[in-house]
């Protein structure tokens, strides 16, 4: 697993989301209540920037169909249930967010 640094925690506010790209890799950051999320940023539908998006409690909703997402589980709630976006593991490490990527091995 590789760690990416992503910000300073006092970037990112309770209420907040954020951008980053990883490595061609679009990941959206979330800050809910304090706790920090990561996120594929590409909505199931339509590849919607998510980040871009509302954030209420745990659940993003996409700015460009109105598809929303559990941050803390990456499941779809409304529509269709079932559905799921990537999530990755977050530290946080001297109060800066890192996020964590399993990167699939080469064969």
């Amino acid at each position: 697993m590789e760690r990416f640094k992503i910000c300073h925690r006092h970037e990112l506010l309770p209420g907040q989301m954020r951008y980053v790209e990883i490595d061609g890799l679009p990941i959206g950051i979330a800050n809910v209540g304090g706790d920090i999320y990561a996120f594929s940023d590409s909505c199931r539908h339509e590849g919607g920037p998510l980040s871009a998006g509302v954030l209420i409690d745990h659940t993003v909703t996409c700015p460009w169909h109105g598809w929303t997402y559990d941050v803390r589980t990456g499941k779809s709630i409304v529509p269709p249930v079932g559905l799921r976006i990537a999530t990755y593991p977050v530290e946080i490490i001297n109060d800066e967010i890192y996020v964590l990527i399993d990167w699939p091995s080469s064969q």
